[in-house]
């Protein structure tokens, strides 16, 4: 069940992590320091975004939206009216610099994401399901630091999973997961610790395999795809973006037009042969397309010192 209205206490470390990652989000001009709408300026935009962090309501996500120099707060059907005021309370003076969407379904993170009725199949798969106690996920992307190899994938996962394995029966065993961030971020880091399994430097699409050379910052309007065995195109809508999940705020995510499943927690998105990001969360409705949010690869290849392999 999750708790509602301003329920959770954040840290004030957190606030500060929300306000690095939104410095920068719009450039102000030369002149006036105004965005290009002239409405409000980058200082005011990152308070509204640190208010509506405050006002922690759950079922939102949030981002600077350069078409309108405002703050574009997405809310799910479990956001009632009365916390939608809660949130323009709390932004006081600065509340027309907001502005809401209503999107379908409940946002979670895609382990929490259940199928909808009479679907058969999930639209998106992982390149690879991966498995753990109770747990199905996806692998990201396979790293390499100091000769040893890793794999990258959810942080919502690798904070309950120590362990995982490559099937359901969890009898082939792939490695430990040695460093996980969530809340904040999304991603984790799982050691091989078994010699046996290939790990080559590519992912799946379809019925073929994508070589990854490098990697990518993502960009409004960026086409893309989602590894797995239905390999899907999705195309970039939004850029640092902060999510409140019912166990926290994740900040500095990207939105995209896309489905997920359940057990597509981690699931890669690359664009040509350049990886992307990571499966974070999206909206629990969704039929033929829906709203996705993904953790930049490039985050954790920084964190950790990884180089993709």
């Amino acid at each position: 069940m999750r708790n509602r209205l301003a329920t959770r206490v954040r840290s004030a470390a957190v606030v500060g992590v929300l306000t690095a990652l939104a410095a920068g989000i719009l450039a102000p001009s030369p002149a006036s320091g105004r965005t290009t709408a002239g409405t409000f300026s980058v200082a005011e935009l990152n308070t509204v975004r640190g208010a509506v962090l405050e006002a922690d309501v759950v079922g939102t996500a949030w981002s600077a939206d350069p078409a309108t120099g405002k703050v574009l707060v997405s809310v799910d059907e479990t956001v009632s009216d009365q916390e939608i005021g809660h949130i323009r309370r709390t932004a006081g003076r600065l509340a027309a610099a907001l502005k809401f969407e209503r999107i379908p379904g409940e946002l979670a993170t895609a382990a929490e994401l259940r199928k909808p009725a009479g679907e058969m199949t999930p639209f998106v798969k992982g390149g690879e399901y991966i498995y753990g106690f109770d747990t199905r996920a996806s692998l990201g992307f396979n790293t390499v630091y100091n000769g040893q190899d890793y794999f990258v994938t959810a942080g919502h996962c690798t904070n309950d999973v120590s362990h995982w394995y490559l099937d359901s029966s969890l009898t082939t065993y792939i490695g430990p997961t040695v460093g996980s961030s969530y809340p904040g971020n999304d991603f984790g880091v799982v050691r091989y610790d078994n010699s046996t399994i290939p790990r080559p430097g590519t992912v799946r699409c379809g019925q073929n395999e994508v070589d990854i050379t490098g990697s990518a910052e993502p960009r409004v309007g960026m086409p893309f795809n989602i590894a797995g065995y239905n390999c899907r195109p999705a195309t970039v809508q939004a850029v640092n973006v902060s999510v409140n999940y019912a166990n926290g705020a994740v900040h500095g995510l990207f939105r995209a037009n896309s489905c997920a499943a359940p057990g597509d927690s981690g699931a890669a998105s690359f664009s040509g042969s350049l990886a992307l990001g990571l499966l974070s969360g999206g909206t629990t409705s969704c039929t033929t397309s829906g709203i996705t949010y993904w953790q930049p690869v490039n985050e954790v290849l920084t964190a950790y010192g990884l180089t993709l392999t």
